[in-house]
């Protein structure tokens, strides 16, 4: 029996209810009834589910759980651990490195080896060629890596001084969901090294079979620079480092033509071309529902034009062509099929400190506590207008971060977006990749069914009360 059928089974024997009550209680036939109960039917329908867990008079708490393992199960393994992935991916807020096996030391690396035989060795040539050719272009190219040494590798992606690090990698094509949970899985060991400016991923697509080709043969992975190259095999444990100039040259045209060939992972601008880019993905005219997820609640719509003028605290140029940026995607949110998606801390932090989670707080002056209580009422009174427009997700199950700024739709060019500073200024950061996309609105379909996230009615209770304990009336 599945965990669903196994959770549906011990809670109907805790009711003390037999099945022929439930059946008549619930309107369910009492052999669709019994098949349940003994793991041999799972209902096609959640509405018949939901039928009998109200016959049990079960728990709030209990109706979530089974409501939760249900879908789990309807879902599939494979299409509920994307989503799991998917979570983790969405909540890195926090960089976090597994613990390097080896001492990565510099110190004790001869410059004239050639051939290397154990894991430390590797990891402190990768060291020692990225410090050394810090101001110059360095090229990786991880055709095939354990998830293991992936990790170790960009640990030191992350740490080590560069100017630019293009980093080509393989991914599999998306034909089911095993191969996107493989992606997925790829990704989230990535994304830490996509806060560094410097770091540019660029990915192309292969079959599961030329992946494991690629495991067995001698030298797949690269790092390479104007005046040195490392060759690495699949398990770290062997390496060659090559210095010869036209191998060398070899070895960046094989690179500059492969990379040729794969699309970019991550993409980066100011504010005004994010808007822009987002202005013109609602603008192709097929995009039909369009799902918003932030920290606090997307209120740019509800802000009239004098007040966030006055708001706004860059220079006369630069803020006269955010204006215009917001402007033309307020219209645009004023006419689409919206749902926001945020969290409980993300209202907290609005009323406390007056920031709107989706947008830096170098741009703007924080709203005063009288102007807070009158975007919130406005928000409640957009909710009751617009039924099903809000999610607010339960923490429990997913924490939000505040810079991340996801714009998901049927549109599979969608991504997840994050803020950073960095040496030029504030840049938008955008994550793609075609089964990263779809699964994004997928899980955000998926918050649409209210199982991880509170129910219209109870987000209207969270923002009445709020209301009321910042002052405010209804």
């Amino acid at each position: 029996m599945s965990d669903f059928s196994q959770r549906l089974e011990k809670e109907i024997q805790n009711t003390g209810k037999t099945l022929c009550y439930l059946a008549e209680a619930s309107g369910l036939q009492l052999d669709y009834i019994s098949k349940m109960n003994k793991g041999k039917r799972i209902p096609k329908e959640e509405d018949r589910l939901v039928r009998l867990l109200d016959a049990m008079e079960c728990t709030a708490g209990t109706k979530s759980d089974l409501l939760l393992l249900y879908r789990q199960e309807k879902m599939g393994t494979s299409q509920w651990q994307c989503m799991e992935e998917l979570i983790h991916i969405i909540q890195q807020d926090v960089i976090e490195f597994p613990t390097v096996s080896a001492s990565v030391s510099i110190s004790d690396t001869p410059n004239t080896i050639s051939i290397l035989d154990n894991e430390f060795a590797i990891y402190s040539w990768i060291r020692k060629i990225m410090i050394s050719t810090s101001d110059s272009e360095i090229y990786l190219w991880t055709s095939e890596i354990s998830s293991e040494h992936l990790h170790y590798l960009i640990q030191i992606i992350h740490e080590a001084p560069y100017q630019r690090l293009e980093h080509l990698f393989p991914l599999l094509q998306n034909q089911n969901a095993d191969n996107t949970l493989d992606n997925l899985k790829k990704i989230s060991i990535l994304k830490p090294a996509m806060f560094c400016e410097g770091y540019e991923p660029f990915y192309y697509y292969i079959t599961p079979s030329v992946s494991e080709e690629k495991k067995s043969g001698l030298l797949p992975n690269w790092l390479i620079t104007d005046n040195i190259a490392l060759g690495i095999n699949f398990q770290t444990s062997k390496g060659i480092i090559i210095r010869d100039t036209q191998q060398l040259q070899l070895l960046k045209h094989e690179f500059i033509r492969e990379k040729m060939l794969a699309r970019k992972m991550l993409f980066r601008s100011d504010l005004d071309s994010y808007v822009k880019d987002v202005n013109t993905m609602m603008s192709e005219g097929y995009v039909t529902h369009n799902y918003y997820i932030e920290y606090s609640p997307c209120l740019l719509h509800l802000i009239p034009a004098n007040i966030l003028e006055q708001q706004i605290i860059l220079d006369t140029v630069e803020k006269e062509t955010l204006l215009v940026s917001l402007s033309q995607r307020t219209r645009h949110m004023e006419n689409e099929n919206m749902v926001h998606i945020f969290c409980i801390s993300g209202l907290r932090q609005f009323m406390e400190e007056g920031r709107i989670a989706g947008y830096p707080d170098m741009l703007y002056k924080p709203f005063d506590p009288s102007l807070r209580l009158w975007l919130l009422k406005s928000y409640y009174q957009y909710m009751l207008n617009t039924p099903h427009s809000c999610i607010c997700v339960k923490e429990n199950f997913i924490h939000l971060p505040r810079h991340i700024s996801i714009v998901s739709s049927s549109n599979v060019n969608n991504g997840i977006a994050f803020w950073n500073n960095t040496s030029r200024g504030l840049q938008y950061y955008v994550l793609k990749e075609s089964g990263f996309s779809q699964k994004l609105y997928e899980f955000c379909q998926f918050l649409d069914k209210g199982n991880m996230a509170w129910s219209e009615q109870e987000t209207l209770e969270i923002i009445r009360n709020m209301i009321l304990e910042y002052g405010g009336t209804l």
